[in-house]
């Protein structure tokens, strides 16, 4: 597996980190594993995609902002690695968060979006588990959330 062959190929720009919103770690190391708290759809600064899926947004743009969540994700594991993508090993699991009405029922359809990005930045290793859920509302009104579980090589 070459993920910057990969992001080259894809012509993928992991942007820089985000800030957290609020009093927490953007990561946490344990072992192996990097845990990569909750990304909302932030590009420099600013939520992109903002309000309830399927009302506000349609499935397109969702799918958009999953994208750009898993993005971010990336983003924080790159910092945390200090920009060493050979030490990524998988990703492990995605919880992707979708701001919905309750009779909203293509969540999986949404979290695609963040499936399909690992698959070209990760490929050959791809497989990951995944949940998707809606709920009531998001931090800053964002139209999702995702938060990750990645493992990587470190040295002991």
């Amino acid at each position: 597996m070459n993920i910057e062959e990969n992001l080259k190929k894809y012509n993928i720009k992991i942007p820089k980190p985000t800030k957290p919103v609020a009093n927490y770690s953007p990561y946490v190391i344990s072992k192996d594993l990097i845990f990569i708290s909750g990304q909302i759809p932030i590009l420099n600064g600013s939520i992109i995609y903002k309000g309830k899926v399927n009302k506000d947004l349609d499935i397109k743009l969702s799918i958009k902002a999953t994208e750009l969540c898993m993005l971010n994700s990336f983003a924080i594991l790159v910092d945390a690695l200090e920009n060493n993508l050979t030490l990524i090993k998988k990703c492990i699991k995605i919880n992707v968060f979708i701001n919905s009405e309750s009779s909203f029922i293509d969540q999986p359809k949404v979290a695609d979006g963040a499936s399909n990005l690992i698959h070209k930045i990760m490929y050959p290793n791809t497989t990951h588990a995944r949940s998707a859920v809606s709920v009531n509302s998001l931090p800053k009104n964002a139209a999702v959330e995702i938060d990750t579980i990645f493992e990587v090589k470190l040295a002991k």
